[in-house]
C-alpha cells in the first residue's frame, strides 16, 4: 500500500513538474537559437534575478509548509506564508527601486520589475501547491499546469516564428502565463478557507512566530539558490555577457533533468514527514534511496553520452571543445544536485533544517571566494570547474552530517 501510494503520488508529481519545467525549458532554448547572444545575455540576467528573488519571496515555503501540513494540516500556516510573501516582496520592490536609482542602472527599471514579479508569481504558486502537497494532494498540480504549458508553447511557436527579439515582451507574457496555475490553486482552496472563516475556535500562529519558524528555510532556500545562480552573477560581474550567454546555453541544453531531484524530493520530504517514528523515517528513507537513486542516475549518464550530437541539434551551433567541457560539468554538477536532494530532504524530516541551512550557507560562502579570487580569469570554463567543485562539497558536507543527525534525534 506503502510502496503504491508513494508511485502514484510521485508519478502526479514527475507529470506536474515535467510540465512546468519542460515549457520553461522550450522557452529557454527558443530564445537561445533565436536572440542575439547579447540579448539572450540580458534575458538570462534579468531570468537569474528573478530565480533569486523567487525564493527570498517564498521564504522557504516549500519544505516548510510540506513538512508541516504533513504533520498537521492547517490553511492558516498557508495564510500567513501569503502574508509573509506579500510582505518580503515589498520590502524587496522597495530595496531595489533605491539601489536603481543610487547606482543609475544601464537596464531597464521595468526589466527588474518584471523580474521581481515573476519571483512573487512563482513564489505564490510555490506556497499553494506546498501546502496541498503536505497534505498529500498532488493531483491538482497536473490540472493546473495544461493551460500553463499550452500557453507557454504557443510563446514558444512565436518565438520561433521570429515575433520577438526584445526581452521585455517576453519577460512580460511569462508573467501572465503564471498566474493560471495560482488561480486554479486558489479556487481549489477557497472551500477550506471558508470554512476555516466559519470556525471562530481556530487560532492563527503569530506572524513574528512564523517568520522565527521559517527563517531557517528561508535562508537555506535563499543560499541554495544562489549557490546555483553563483555562476551567472559572477560572470554578469566579472566576464561579460557574451560568457554568461555561452554558459547559460549549456546550462539550458541540460534543465530538463534539473525537475527529477524537484518531483522526488517533495514526495518523499511529504511520506517521511507523516511517519511518527525514527525507525519507520530510515526505513522508508533507505529503501527509496536504494530503489530511486540508480534509476534517476540514468539520464545524467545518458545526457552524457548524447551530448555530441544533442549540442548542435538543439542549439544550431557546432560542439566546441570548450564548450564540450562546460556541458561535461554542468551534467556532472546536475547529477551531485540529485545526490545532495536525498540528504536535503532527509534532514529536514528529521526536524533538522538549520543544520541544513548552515551547510549550504558555508559552502556558498567558499563557492563566492573562489569565484572572487578567480575574477581576472574568470570565463565560462572556470566557471564551470567552480560550479561543480562547490557543488561537490555540498554533497560532502549533507552527507556528513547525516549520521550525526541520526544520532541527536535518538538522544532527544
Amino acid at each position: 500500500m506503502l510502496r503504491s501510494d508513494f508511485v502514484r503520488k510521485l508519478m502526479s508529481n514527475s507529470v506536474a513538474q515535467g510540465l512546468n519545467f519542460g515549457s520553461r525549458w522550450l522557452l529557454n532554448l527558443a530564445l537561445a537559437r533565436h536572440l542575439l547572444e547579447q540579448e539572450f545575455g540580458v534575458f538570462s540576467f534579468i531570468y537569474m534575478l528573478a530565480n533569486l528573488f523567487f525564493p527570498a519571496i517564498a521564504f522557504g515555503a516549500n519544505f516548510y509548509l510540506i513538512h508541516h501540513a504533513a504533520q498537521q494540516r492547517h490553511i492558516s500556516q498557508l495564510l500567513q506564508s501569503l502574508r509573509i510573501s506579500l510582505l518580503v516582496f515589498a520590502v524587496l520592490t522597495l530595496a531595489s527601486g533605491l539601489l536603481l536609482w543610487w547606482t543609475d542602472a544601464t537596464l531597464s527599471w521595468t526589466l527588474y520589475l518584471l523580474s521581481l514579479l515573476i519571483g512573487l508569481s512563482w513564489a505564490l504558486n510555490q506556497a499553494c501547491f506546498s501546502y496541498l502537497k503536505g497534505a498529500q494532494q498532488f493531483a491538482l498540480e497536473v490540472r493546473s499546469q495544461l493551460i500553463s504549458v499550452a500557453l507557454t508553447l504557443l510563446l514558444v511557436i512565436a518565438i520561433f516564428a521570429g515575433f520577438f527579439s526584445d526581452t521585455a515582451p517576453v519577460l512580460l507574457l511569462i508573467l501572465l502565463i503564471s498566474l493560471f496555475p495560482l488561480i486554479t490553486a486558489l479556487r481549489a482552496l477557497l472551500p477550506e478557507y471558508r470554512h476555516w472563516q466559519g470556525d471562530v475556535q481556530q487560532d492563527t500562529p503569530g506572524l513574528w512566530q512564523q517568520l522565527k519558524q521559517r527563517f531557517s528555510y528561508a535562508w537555506h532556500d535563499v543560499f541554495a539558490i544562489y549557490l546555483t545562480n553563483i555562476p551567472f552573477v559572477f560572470l554578469a560581474l566579472f566576464s561579460s555577457l557574451l560568457a554568461l550567454g555561452q554558459f547559460r546555453k549549456a546550462f539550458v541544453l541540460f534543465m530538463p533533468v534539473t525537475l527529477l531531484p524537484v518531483v522526488f524530493s517533495q514526495v518523499l520530504l511529504a511520506k517521511l514527514s507523516h511517519q511518527r517514528l525514527l525507525d519507520d523515517k530510515i526505513r522508508l528513507f533507505k529503501r527509496v534511496f536504494l530503489y530511486s537513486f540508480p534509476l534517476l542516475s540514468l539520464p545524467y549518464f545518458v545526457l552524457l553520452l548524447a551530448c555530441p550530437w544533442l549540442y548542435p541539434w538543439l542549439l544550431a551551433e557546432p560542439l566546441s571543445a570548450q564548450a564540450q567541457l562546460i556541458c561535461t560539468l554542468v551534467v556532472l554538477t546536475l547529477w551531485l544536485t540529485l545526490l545532495k536532494t536525498y540528504f536535503e530532504v532527509w534532514i529536514t524530516a528529521l526536524g533538522l533544517n538549520k543544520w541544513r541551512a548552515l551547510s549550504v550557507t558555508v559552502v556558498a560562502l567558499l563557492g563566492s571566494a573562489a569565484y572572487l579570487l578567480a575574477n581576472k580569469q574568470l570565463s565560462a570554463e572556470v566557471v564551470a570547474w567552480i560550479f561543480f567543485s562547490t557543488n561537490a562539497l555540498a554533497v560532502l558536507s549533507l552527507m556528513g552530517l547525516s549520521l550525526p543527525a541520526v544520532r541527536y534525534c535518538r538522544q532527544r
